[in-house]
């Protein structure tokens, strides 16, 4: 009788929460099916299930900080913990035990995790309440969550070391903790331990209740949104843009103004989010002081679905032609915070479950620009320039081979395109002074390797980088046309550039509009020639170098090692790292058209600067003609432009393979 009643009364109680949890997640599931189709996420499926393995089960992103070791004690103890639970409520309605129970390595397994559980759930207390670091925020969520699953672990200790003691059962050494309970209630009368007992399981019941509410409406609907983000996360190319199909007539907005213009992934990132701060702390809009968070973007993306969800699944059923939802620049984004992010990355480098940060900000951006109309002063100014010079600096396109002087080097119309590679200049180091320095060096690097290369000088366009991630898709698709009819006449199959971004969009964006070719960065390249023995450097430079990471040549397309090895192989030259470097490095500030735009707060320039000072090297070591620019400056701010020079890596190389007087 007494059991009957106790199941009947925990079918009604714990039932409620399955239910709730049931229905919420249903729900939430259907919020996505709202959204925009994303055919990214198909295909690779060993991968996926790898990458599934890998950093849901062993949590391989989550302990890559030492705070994630925490989160991996909790992870597995509820693993190991559900089944000593099942068997706990199992009981408690049945009275009957599962065969494993008694069994002394399962008991000691079961209470070693339980208290790895409780001290990883003291030392996240500590941090998020006592300690306060810029990432976390001591919601009271967060300490509701903490406090159910410090209830559910010791109700269960209480509960069952009343019942041993009842029993008249100690574990022993098997499970010293039951044990030293049990033996703490020897003494107590049966129907007090029975009390106790039961009060401590309807207790856990009511938590686990609670904890099933809660899971899906809260932070902790990460449980199951980073199991699915983790395997539909990107594999053709980190931080590649979707196309825009520009030639739909049925489409009216482009970009996104409405929540259910986002994908069904990009809303999904918002479940997945796990509100850690990582991506916080690492972006280098928030840390210096402008009005944009990666992780409250992503937050407002869960936040604006939830609310309006209801209404758009309402709108599906009537058998609406067209959705619609509060516009999102109507209270949940503002324009200074989508313009604040310079797309480096550095949010989707560190965040544990996947989440992909800036494909949202440029399809805000995109909204913005194409379809509101909206840009900043000197952003409409950089469109106009690219479309009257097909340079951000408005610069005449007749000046774009200048920087040759008396080099002796080719165009493709001159040797009918037969040269084995173009060397793609790019708009900074055709343009800009500092900048035609780096080319020039390139080419002197080449000439002495004799590699067969050749310009396409005043033919050659702007590699549309800067208007996509500005927003401007129209733009840029119209240079991708051009370069392609160009690549295509003069049959272009390598391709060398010193510019990291247009690397990137040649390598890994250009694809999508049907051409293909070898692209390699300056220096991989150069590394190629240094280990066929073609470059020997022999001058020493007898300079401390910090080598800055470019985040389109690092974080983008995991070029961390070439840049170095050439540092490494000039004489005289020793390498000291930066606190923030390879994936973790800082950005310069200049990507996502953030050189061309106007900063609030801090210049993200002036801080990684600050940290390339503090690091007493002579020379800043750069990879990318913007980097170059964004450090000078920085120094320059710092008024140590004298005490610590800034020079691309190949630079260094072309000083290092000419006559000692060229060096630093």
């Amino acid at each position: 009788m007494r059991f009957a009643i106790q199941l009947i009364l925990f079918i009604l109680v714990f039932g409620t929460g399955v239910f709730l949890f049931a229905t919420a997640v249903v729900d939430r599931y259907k919020f996505l099916r709202v959204a925009q189709e994303d055919n990214a996420r198909t295909g690779r499926h060993g991968a996926r299930i790898w990458s599934f393995i890998t950093n849901v089960l062993l949590q391989k992103k989550v302990i890559a900080e030492p705070s994630g070791i925490g989160h991996l004690f909790i992870f597995w103890g509820f693993l190991v913990l559900v089944f000593g639970d099942l068997d706990f409520l199992v009981y408690h309605v049945s009275g009957w035990h599962f065969p494993w129970a008694g069994m002394a390595w399962y008991l000691f397994m079961q209470e070693m995790f339980s208290l790895f559980v409780i001290a990883a759930i003291i030392v996240a207390a500590f941090r998020r309440y006592i300690i306060r670091p810029m990432r976390t925020e001591p919601t009271l969520e967060a300490g509701l969550i903490l406090g159910l699953i410090t209830l559910l672990v010791v109700t269960y200790f209480v509960a069952t070391g009343a019942e041993m003691a009842e029993r008249g059962v100690f574990p022993g050494n098997a499970s010293p903790v039951l044990n030293g309970l049990a033996h703490a209630f020897q003494g107590t009368s049966a129907g007090v331990l029975i009390i106790v007992a039961e009060i401590a399981f309807w207790v856990h019941v009511l938590c686990l209740t609670a904890f099933l509410y809660v899971i899906p409406r809260s932070k902790h609907s990460h449980m199951m949104g980073a199991m699915a983000n983790w395997y539909f996360r990107r594999y053709d190319a980190p931080g590649k843009l979707r196309k825009l199909d520009l030639e739909d007539e049925q489409v009216e907005e482009f970009g996104v103004g409405q929540i259910h213009q986002f994908t069904w992934k990009q809303l999904l990132d918002g479940y997945a989010c796990t509100e850690c701060g990582r991506c916080h702390i690492n972006c280098p809009a928030t840390l210096s002081g402008k009005p944009l968070s990666p992780r409250n973007v992503i937050l407002k993306l869960k936040d604006t679905i939830t609310a309006e969800g209801p209404g758009l699944l309402a709108q599906m059923a009537a058998g609406a032609e067209a959705l619609s939802s509060q516009p999102l620049f109507e209270g949940v984004f503002t324009e200074e915070e989508v313009w604040a992010c310079t797309t480096c990355r550095a949010c989707e480098e560190a965040c544990p479950v996947a989440n992909e940060h800036v494909q949202d900000i440029i399809d805000l951006r995109r909204y913005l620009v194409l379809t509101e109309g909206k840009a900043s002063p000197e952003v409409n100014k950089v469109f106009q320039n690219l479309e009257r010079q097909s340079n951000e600096w408005g610069i005449s396109r007749r000046d774009r081979a200048k920087w040759v002087g008396e080099l002796p080097v080719k165009t493709m119309a001159e040797v009918d395109g037969q040269a084995e590679y173009l060397f793609f200049v790019g708009t900074a180091a055709s343009f800009d002074q500092r900048g035609q320095k780096i080319a020039q060096a390139f080419a002197k690097i080449l000439l002495a390797a004799g590699v067969d290369f050749a310009i396409l000088a005043e033919e050659e366009e702007s590699d549309g980088d800067a208007a996509r991630r500005l927003g401007n898709e129209f733009l840029y698709q119209e240079f991708v046309e051009r370069n392609i009819e160009t690549f295509r006449q003069y049959g272009v199959k390598k391709i060398l550039t010193t510019d990291p971004h247009a690397y990137n969009t040649f390598k890994n964006e250009y694809p999508d509009f049907g051409f293909e070719a070898e692209v390699y960065h300056a220096t991989e390249f150069a590394v190629q020639l240094l280990q066929q023995g073609r470059l020997q450097p022999t001058t020493p430079l007898n300079q401390t170098v910090t080598y800055h990471d470019s985040c389109y040549l690092g974080r983008y397309n995991g070029i961390y090692d070439a840049p170095r090895l050439i540092l490494q192989a000039i004489p005289g030259v020793k390498l000291v790292e930066m606190e923030r470097h390879h994936n973790k490095s800082m950005c310069c500030g200049a990507g996502g058209g953030g050189m061309f735009k106007e900063e609030t707060g801090t210049r993200i320039n002036v801080l990684r600067a600050e940290q390339a000072i503090r690091t007493g090297a002579t020379v800043i070591g750069t990879a990318c003609p913007y980097c170059m620019t964004m450090m000078n400056d920085g120094t320059k701010a710092h008024g140590k432009e004298e005490e610590i020079q800034t020079y691309d890596v190949v630079e260094l190389l072309a000083m290092s393979i000419a006559p000692a007087s060229a060096a630093p």
